[in-house]
């Protein structure tokens, strides 16, 4: 599985100098190389503020409001009345048909309080998707507190490694607790070394760090397990550079731009980043 590149921009923007701290001590090295766009690892100071309260109750209204079809209306009172589970399940239906992603994932965390089943990963799923696309920063920060709400509930139920990854990433996406989700990812690596993607994030934190060894051992770890992963190569690339091995760097690079070769706006951020080392940046 690899992560998505929209996933590496939310969670490079997340980054806070507490990991750093956690994951590497040395913090003394020259800058990496800073490519902007769908691969880019970006660097933050500070941590994320905390983001206003979203109101819930408002945004239902909202979308409840726009339901003219009084059968519709009535399944959510009775719902809102009695709370059955037939009545969770009907709005989950519902709202997935209409489109309405947030009120879907919400009804269907209740329902898997209720039935203790996938229902969970599912609406942690819909919240952090949602998220990723809003341009609120309160509702962001909404989303993303129901998505680690809703995986925490999935991992009491099923502590698999992949869900386990799912919650990791929502602490790091979510940026006021990054530190429980690299320490899941650390344990996960503890026990298992061949987890790609843990590894993967690990060592895109390594370059934020500007640990550059450190990251190199992530990544290359991940090419020998993952050798057609382009994010591993491209983020080799990076920290290579950022070690001063240029050459190393450019020749991974072009190895990259060779996978890459149907994406031209990914091919388009590699020479950004191609030129950046040429030129000494």
């Amino acid at each position: 599985m690899k992560i998505k590149t929209t996933q590496w921009i939310v969670i490079s923007a997340c980054v806070l100098l507490v990991v750093v701290i956690y994951l590497f001590a040395d913090t003394k090295k020259a800058a990496a190389p800073k490519p902007e766009g769908p691969m880019a690892v970006r660097d933050t100071e500070g941590q994320k503020p905390e983001a206003p309260a979203f109101d819930w109750d408002g945004y239902l209204a909202k979308v409840k409001g726009n339901i003219t079809n009084q059968d519709t209306l009535k399944l959510i009172a009775t719902w809102e009345k009695n709370g059955s589970e037939t009545d969770l399940r009907s709005l989950v239906d519902l709202y997935h048909k209409r489109g309405e992603s947030v009120a879907e994932a919400y009804y269907s965390l209740e329902l898997g309080m209720i039935k203790k089943d996938s229902m969970l990963v599912r609406a942690g799923d819909l919240f952090a998707a949602t998220a990723h696309i809003s341009n609120g920063e309160e509702m962001q920060h909404y989303l993303m507190e129901r998505s680690i709400e809703s995986y925490k509930a999935a991992v009491g139920r099923d502590s698999s490694p992949g869900t386990r990854m799912k919650l990791a990433t929502a602490y790091m996406e979510q940026g006021t607790a990054p530190m429980q989700g690299v320490s899941i990812l650390l344990d996960i690596v503890s026990k298992d070394s061949n987890n790609a993607e843990a590894q993967l994030l690990l060592g895109q934190f390594g370059i934020v760090s500007r640990q550059f060894d450190k990251a190199i051992v992530r990544l290359e770890k991940v090419v020998s397990l993952r050798p057609q992963n382009y994010d591993a190569i491209y983020l080799l690339a990076i920290a290579y550079g950022g070690k001063g091995e240029k050459q190393k760097a450019l020749d991974l690079l072009d190895k990259c731009s060779k996978m890459v070769r149907n994406k031209p706006e990914l091919l388009q951020k590699i020479e950004e980043t191609r030129k950046g080392l040429l030129n000494g940046q």
